[in-house]
């Protein structure tokens, strides 16, 4: 195992026990009439590892930050909850990590982060689909889709766009300091 490799597997370890954390601590409902659904800034420490690292870093840090979410006995989810955020992050990660795979700079950054939006806001249409009557059985089609398209949707177009504003100014506060400029 090479030098460079060593580093990037502490740095999305370090990534990964940060983004656990700020998943755990820093919970907020985004939406007044949905104050299930809830953000953190757990997904910042992450989109950063896939800018920086790669796509499978990227997806590696958002697997082992839900892991430790579920075994940690948090959320009200369960299971399910974990797996939905699981899905929604590692597409987000996966997104950013492979825009930016050849060639890293603020345009690339910011296609990237906007391309990861829409990948996790129409990726998370049929997993709700998927999901939802796991969690309510009784009911319809109709609801479902009602919920999908008033709720939902903006619920993850709302979370993306924090993320990408939040994970582009740390980003540029990173490079600019050459924090990962090893790797």
């Amino acid at each position: 195992m090479s030098w460079k490799n060593l580093r990037s597997i502490i740095n999305a370890s370090i990534l990964a026990a940060l983004s656990f954390v700020l998943m755990r601590f820093t919970e907020f409902p985004l939406l007044p009439q949905a104050s299930f659904l809830k953000t953190d800034l757990g997904d910042i420490p992450l989109l950063v590892g896939a800018y920086f690292f790669g796509p499978f870093f990227g997806v590696a840090i958002a697997f082992v930050k839900d892991l430790l979410f579920f075994i940690s006995g948090a959320g009200p989810g369960g299971p399910i909850g974990v797996l939905m955020n699981f899905i929604a992050t590692g597409t987000f990660a996966l997104v950013v990590g492979v825009v930016n795979l050849k060639k890293k700079n603020d345009l690339t950054l910011v296609l990237g982060l906007i391309l990861g939006t829409i990948a996790l806001v129409l990726v998370m249409i049929p997993a709700n689909l998927w999901a939802i009557p796991k969690y309510l059985p009784s009911w319809t089609k109709e609801q479902i889709l009602t919920y999908i398209f008033t709720i939902n949707v903006p619920f993850n177009i709302i979370k993306g766009l924090l993320d990408t504003v939040v994970t582009f100014f740390v980003v540029k506060a990173l490079r600019g300091r050459k924090i990962f400029s090893q790797n």
